[in-house]
């Protein structure tokens, strides 16, 4: 059991917490529900998070599996149950077969939509790692469409419209992200299984992360101050754009600092 769990990868559930944004940000339309209304808005969100927990599980069994032979040669990954073939093929296709049942199953409870989505994912997830993985820049659109997809699924679970610029900003937010992970890789030759990993070794890349960092932080202002007006929000909202600022800024000076993404 313990091999499945670490093959699993469970430090990396934290990405599939974006399933609870749109929660969070339209706490004042729901705030003033009925006590079991609101309970069911919170256990569509769980449910949906676990449902794309299981997502991820199956997308790294299959990454693992496909460059099984490539990271038996990483310093890291040689050590992933899959590269040292403590999992048996077999085992790992029952175990893929079982976690897609849970989470469909997961999804299906919450509604039909957030199952699509569901298996959207996977579909997705199983072309980027056979295919566009190793493409110089598809790489990261595909990871900023996790992303928003994770989105997505967690606004459709509560049943509640969320501002366009809220998408944006995952977007541009989650290819800041991936964009300094590739660098820094790149700068530390952590991933010499990855065959694109060089080309993100070029300068124009550091200036991208400037970019995007003060694009990100442009974008969370235009957020902010338009749904402080359009939804009558307290105007304090907009003063949290000073925290999401800083902690971009420090964000990016620390992997900067430690070539750590």
């Amino acid at each position: 059991m313990k091999k499945f769990i670490i093959s699993s990868r469970p430090k990396q559930m934290t990405k599939n917490l974006l399933i609870f944004v749109p929660l969070f940000f339209t706490i004042d339309k729901w705030i003033l529900y009925g006590y079991t209304d609101i309970q069911t808005l919170i256990f569509k969100s769980l449910l949906t998070f676990f449902s794309f927990c299981c997502c991820s599980i199956i997308g790294y069994q299959i990454n693992d599996f496909i460059d099984k032979n490539l990271d038996k040669f990483h310093p890291v990954k040689k050590n992933r149950p899959i590269a040292k073939n403590e999992i048996k093929n077999i085992e790992l296709l029952l175990f893929v077969f079982l976690v897609f049942i849970v989470g469909g199953f997961f999804a299906y409870l919450v509604n039909i939509n957030v199952l699509f989505l569901f298996i959207l994912y996977l579909l997705l997830s199983i072309i980027y790692s056979y295919i566009f993985k190793n493409y110089f820049l598809m790489d990261l659109i595909f990871i900023v469409v996790f992303y928003i997809v994770r989105m997505s699924a967690g606004t459709i679970a509560i049943s509640f419209d969320i501002s366009i610029w809220l998408y944006i900003l995952t977007g541009i937010s989650s290819f800041l992200i991936i964009t300094i992970k590739r660098v820094s890789e790149s700068n530390n030759k952590l991933n010499n299984t990855r065959s694109n990993i060089s080309f993100y070794g070029n300068k124009v890349f550091k200036r991208l992360i400037f970019f995007l960092g003060i694009l990100t932080c442009f974008t969370y202002l235009i957020y902010s101050v338009l749904d402080v007006f359009e939804n009558q929000k307290n105007w304090i909202f907009i003063l949290t754009s000073f925290f999401f600022f800083t902690g971009i800024i420090r964000y990016i000076q620390l992997t900067n600092d430690d070539n750590k993404g």
